[in-house]
């Protein structure tokens, strides 16, 4: 499985130097891209497409196409347009009427890395949503990821450069400044994530593959699923879609059926690096609470126990001979961490002598996304009591969260 967060790039290589006696030519590989960034050429692009999703923000695009025959007796035939005539207005409230009307506040973004040594330079392509009429435009943190030209083009194919103002790479969200005049800002109207339920409709604007203003459409499959930001840290309260979100979606917009803003695409999770159906917004809620201070371009700081962790299943305690059957398993604590400092135990890998926490300022917990949820309601420096059972033992041990810091793999 790819990396859900690589760039959806493509890499422009430069002719290399000539080879020394000792060192045969390699040839140049185009790097890997994702969920949400450029993609390459269209051939190239859907094989690279990987665990994105605007990735984020990969995959191949998905699409069902009807066909309806009319016979020479039907009532019902289809209208013809004449060549030149006007295309007639789409239907209040169609999928056609949502797309005319959010279109215009769903952008491109192409982004130029120049690379450290002469031999290649590589460009990333993603999706951004107008917010205002100030010129911010919302993306996710991976598709400005390590920019030096910014280029944001509308939907009627005006385009500028834009610089970057505000980065939170734990929440893989970004704001993009642009300075055009008002007429080419249309702010989306702002859903409501937190009354969505599964089975309600969900459309997708984008750019994936670089085909730009791609519209696709599903529904919403589940609520409250978790992934992983680009910098380790859990991403927890992600929306889940069937809606089918590839490469260069990466940071577009996630509509209900009235076209209203509930999530920024950000990834989709695939074994064979293309549309399967399950992609990863970020609910607009959760984008909401984080767009002051992005736009502000001030440091955003995400509590942290500095744990690494899973959910503890009945199968794996009786494997381990654990007295616990649910909970969360400690399985490394970050030396110098707000864990270690307060005493949590781990071996480094799942064993008997770990700490299981079961419950977090007494409320019970189950799964690790259980407890990184309770943790983004807190803030940095807060203190909190966690149950844990240690050898068959229920203790209690008081952590002050810190801010998170990335490591090599993802930890609460």
């Amino acid at each position: 499985m790819r990396d859900p967060f690589a760039p959806d790039f493509y890499e422009t290589p430069v002719a290399p130097e000539p080879p020394t006696p000792d060192q045969p030519v390699q040839p140049v590989q185009p790097v890997p891209s994702f969920p949400h960034r450029p993609a390459r050429s269209m051939a190239a692009a859907m094989l690279a497409a990987g665990l994105v999703v605007g990735s984020i923000v990969g995959g191949a695009v998905g699409a069902v196409v009807t066909s309806h025959r009319n016979t020479g007796n039907s009532p019902s035939a289809v209208a013809t347009v004449a060549p030149g005539a006007a295309a007639p207005a789409p239907s209040p409230g169609s999928f056609a009427a949502i797309y005319q009307q959010a279109k215009d506040g769903v952008v491109t973004i192409n982004t130029s890395t120049s690379s450290a040594g002469p031999r290649s330079f590589s460009q990333a392509e993603g999706s951004g949503i107008v917010v205002d009429t100030q010129g911010d435009i919302l993306t996710n943190a991976h598709v400005v990821a390590g920019a030096s030209q910014i280029r944001v083009t509308f939907s009627d194919g005006r385009a500028t450069t834009g610089t970057v103002k505000g980065v939170d790479q734990s929440a893989d969200l970004a704001v993009v400044k642009v300075s055009v005049s008002t007429d080419q800002l249309h702010p989306l109207p702002i859903g409501n994530s937190d009354t969505l339920q599964v089975g309600e409709t969900a459309l997708a604007i984008g750019a994936p593959f670089g085909l730009q203003g791609s519209f696709t459409a599903g529904i919403i499959s589940g609520l409250n699923r978790g992934t992983t930001a680009p910098n380790g840290r859990a991403l927890t309260g992600m929306i889940q879609t069937d809606a089918p979100i590839n490469p260069g979606n990466s940071g577009g917009a996630l509509l209900d059926g009235r076209g209203q803003l509930i999530g920024v695409n950000d990834s989709i999770q695939s074994p064979v690096e293309g549309n399967v159906g399950i992609g990863f917004a970020i609910p607009i809620n959760r984008v909401k609470t984080l767009l002051p201070s992005l736009e502000k371009g001030v440091a955003i700081l995400h509590p942290w126990l500095g744990i690494s962790g899973q959910t503890l299943t009945s199968g794996t305690a009786d494997q381990l001979g654990l007295s616990e059957k649910s909970g969360v398993l400690v399985i490394q604590v970050v030396p110098g961490g707000p864990s270690a400092k307060a005493g949590l135990q781990a071996d480094g890998q799942a064993s008997a002598n770990d700490d299981v926490i079961t419950a977090i300022d007494g409320h019970a917990i189950t799964t690790i996304e259980e407890l990184t949820q309770y943790l983004d309601t807190k803030n940095v420096g807060d203190r909190v009591t966690l149950s844990v059972t240690r050898n068959g033992q229920h203790i209690s041990v008081g952590v002050t969260l810190g801010n998170f810091q990335a490591q090599p793999t993802a930890t609460p």
